[in-house]
């Protein structure tokens, strides 16, 4: 994260009243502050005034914070992940593009609604190559699939925008490595990624998309409602304190037989303190275990991940 010290410099104007012609006293106004209780202090005497000003000893500024190393976020994850579950962790610095890759980071899991992230990001991008403003049909559809998580807006957004291609064009320009479009193309959630191409997604949406186009899947990720669109509730994972400015994701979810879900949450989480971005990526399968042990499994891990920071 980047501490910026700011100095303020105050500058002092020296007013002189003339002893021979005092002033007259002012009128009486209704607007004019009460007396004081207290008498005003005389003012400084001009050597002082130009004396440099130094803090008393002890009082200097603490210095600035230093900025968690992602490898602190992804110890913290894994020593609280259940052995038994499958489970990928990754974590990148947004400002530096460190990323450190833990485990399971480069497995391959199927998206489920991870995907709508991604072609999202495609569906901007294809807009803002050919010089064309993004249509207002389009924007809804993208805002609906992110913050409600809604399957019929991300339904329509593949059929309009070839989802299979946008999927492919997206990991050649990032280069990653895991993702791929499903070999059934109707069946979007089949996409495969990996927790290390979630983080590089994110930083290319902070640092490298349009700010226009930067804005509209932020803003639709901070904004993500408690609740999707199918019922089932976000506030798990990095949102199991719910969405906010600082930290937001996409969730992704389905049941996963037997008896157990694919739990993802992957998103960005900023250090108030620094101001340094991390993009975090939890994906997970956890057979035989009821919904609720899946969510509390993966909020613990977010929490953990979290700790580091200043959230």
């Amino acid at each position: 994260m980047l501490a910026v010290v700011v100095t303020a410099v105050t500058a002092a104007t020296l007013v002189i009243w003339s002893a021979a012609t005092p002033s007259p006293p002012p009128p009486p106004s209704s607007d004019r502050p009460p007396p004081r209780s207290t008498p005003v202090a005389p003012p400084e005497p001009l050597e002082r005034l130009a004396e440099p000003t130094t803090p008393p000893s002890g009082t200097e500024p603490a210095p600035a914070p230093a900025p968690a190393p992602a490898r602190e976020l992804v110890a913290a994850a894994e020593g609280v992940a259940n052995p038994g579950m499958t489970f990928g962790v990754a974590v990148l610095d947004v400002d530096t593009g460190d990323l450190v890759v833990g485990r399971g980071g480069t497995r391959q899991f199927m998206s489920a609604s991870l995907c709508k992230l991604i072609v999202a990001v495609d569906v901007l991008d294809q807009h803002r190559a050919k010089g064309l403003s993004v249509d207002p049909t389009d924007l809804d559809l993208i805002t609906r699939a992110l913050s409600g998580s809604d399957d019929n807006a991300m339904s329509a957004l593949w059929g309009r925008h070839d989802g299979a291609g946008a999927i492919g064009r997206v990991a050649t320009r990032l280069t990653l490595t895991g993702t791929a479009a499903p070999e059934d193309t109707a069946m979007w959630g089949d996409t495969t990624t990996t927790a290390a191409d979630m983080t590089k997604i994110y930083r290319h949406v902070l640092r490298d998309m349009a700010q226009q186009d930067s804005a509209v899947i932020v803003k639709a990720l901070v904004t993500a409602s408690p609740v999707a669109t199918d019922g089932f509730a976000q506030n798990y994972g990095l949102l199991h304190q719910g969405a906010s400015a600082d930290v937001y994701a996409k969730q992704a979810w389905v049941e996963w037989g037997p008896a157990g879900y694919l739990l993802h949450s992957a998103g960005v989480a900023y250090d108030r303190d620094t101001n340094r971005a991390y993009a975090i990526a939890l994906l997970t399968t956890q057979p035989n275990t009821p919904e609720q042990t899946a969510r509390d499994h993966l909020s613990k891990i977010a929490a953990a991940a979290l700790a580091p920071l200043a959230t």
